[in-house]
């Protein structure tokens, strides 16, 4: 079904103001989010650990913004990539920018890669952005003066493409989507002589330019990189796009390249759910911890330091061990390289780390919704999480009986979903079919174990008496 089509739908995407207008309405409320967390901190840990979601700013950031870009980017692709407003600063600034040429190690994908880790072990792990709206302020802050930076040096949309780590995550994830952005007809795009799509002297536009990622229509063979930002149907002189709904993770039927660089990106993001999902219950969580704190204490470390290196054991050294220990069973029944059976078992995780990922934002979504009235009456929090503390504001945070019921059985779903899913990949996926029983049945047993940690944590959690 071609969705462009649909006439109303169509005039709205062409129209040269979209997503312009959405951009600066997002950059207006990014600048109110971050004055709604700078300052607001509490030194007591029972009133922080409350004021993360008394705090306005804050829920509105971890508990709303984020599962729903995440949620959206798995449904529908990169659309929240087209909307973002470091994407606007960033071009913004390449307009008067010096323009310079990508380098290559930003280009290798591995800036992506380390700049992702460091958020995740150093920014959420050890210094809890999320859990301190002042933190969280001035997180939003460096991101932004990164996008401004790296705009005013490098070429357009250099942060975007090589640089943001959570439009490379969201890209990954597209390749679940059920939309599809491509050309209607080769042919009219081949016979096209000028290529507004893609014409250079058209980039640095703010209304109807060209592709800022450089994509080609009838190039585009997945998902990941288009932000369905629509440019290229605002500049084509004969409408030849159209905007497809088909079935959900339809890319991973195909081959898809993963570099070295994007296979350590999944490797940690791998680490990084496992540990989202099982924060979500405490005996999970403390079984999770339990070696990575054993390790940490090994070292003599405590503290921030020891947070740290608990991080890197939990998001890099056990992921790749993991990886690794895979890759040899692949290499052993198949005789391929170990970097080639790490790939295959990249691409057979995709669909599970990206669905425990949604359940994870289902379950920050909802789970607080009951704090969103006293966040609404009292926007900083402080007051309210004090008075909650001490027991002088009445608040109950549980959930009605059926809204937990409807969640544990949305989230059962998904995760059986992405267990079909890697079944019926790695039995006729491009990746794993030319690959011999043995090694397909050692990616397999291993995707089903990873599979296994989250599908045990919800029937322990959600379904014991």
């Amino acid at each position: 079904m071609d969705l462009l089509r649909v006439k109303w739908l169509r005039r709205v995407l062409k129209s040269p103001w979209l997503p312009f207008t959405v951009q600066v309405a997002m950059l207006a409320a990014f600048a109110l989010l971050v004055w709604g967390g700078l300052g607001v901190a509490d030194a007591d840990d029972a009133v922080a650990g409350l004021v993360r979601y008394t705090n306005l700013a804050n829920l509105l950031v971890w508990c709303c913004w984020f599962p729903l870009v995440i949620f959206g980017a798995v449904v529908l692709g990169r659309v929240w990539c087209a909307v973002c407003p470091m994407e606007l600063a960033t071009t913004v600034a390449s307009r008067i920018g010096l323009r310079r040429p990508v380098p290559a190690f930003l280009k290798s994908g591995w800036a992506i890669t380390i700049l992702y880790g460091a958020a995740a072990l150093v920014g959420v792990y050890t210094l809890g952005v999320h859990r301190v709206p002042h933190r969280m302020a001035v997180y939003l802050v460096v991101l932004l003066a990164l996008a401004l930076a790296v705009g005013l040096v490098l070429e357009k949309r250099a942060f975007c493409s090589h640089v943001c780590p959570v439009g490379h995550l969201l890209g990954l994830y597209a390749h679940c989507s059920v939309l599809e952005w491509r050309a209607a007809d080769a042919a009219v795009c081949s016979a096209c002589e000028g290529k507004d799509c893609v014409a250079k002297s058209r980039r640095l536009g703010i209304l109807r330019h060209s592709c800022t990622s450089g994509l080609y229509p009838p190039a585009i063979q997945d998902n990941r990189d288009c932000l369905l930002c629509t440019q290229c149907l605002k500049v084509c002189p004969f409408d030849n796009l159209r905007l497809t709904v088909g079935a959900p993770w339809s890319d991973l039927r195909q081959p898809l390249g993963l570099t070295g660089a994007q296979l350590a990106f999944l490797a940690i993001v791998s680490g990084f759910v496992v540990f989202e999902v099982l924060s979500e219950w405490q005996p999970a969580l403390g079984a999770l911890e339990w070696l990575p704190y054993v390790v940490a204490d090994a070292l003599g470390l405590a503290g921030p330091a020891a947070d740290l290196a608990a991080a890197g054991v939990m998001f890099v050294l056990l992921p790749a061990a993991l990886f690794l220990a895979v890759a040899g069973c692949v290499r052993l029944a198949a005789r391929t390289s170990l970097l080639d059976g790490a790939k295959a078992f990249a691409l057979l995780l995709l669909p599970t780390v990206s669905g425990a990922q949604v359940v994870k934002a289902i379950l920050k979504t909802t789970g607080h919704l009951p704090y969103w009235k006293v966040a609404l009456a009292d926007p900083a929090g402080v007051e309210s999480a004090r008075a909650i503390q001490a027991g002088t504001l009445a608040f109950d945070p549980a959930m009605p009986g059926w809204l937990t019921a409807a969640i544990t059985v949305a989230v059962t779903m998904i995760l059986a979903a992405a267990l079909v899913v890697t079944v019926r990949l790695a039995r006729t996926s491009p990746w794993t079919a030319h690959l011999p029983r043995a090694a397909r049945a050692a990616l397999a047993t291993a995707a089903a174990a990873y599979w296994a940690i989250f599908a045990a944590t919800i029937v322990l959690w959600r379904f014991r008496p």
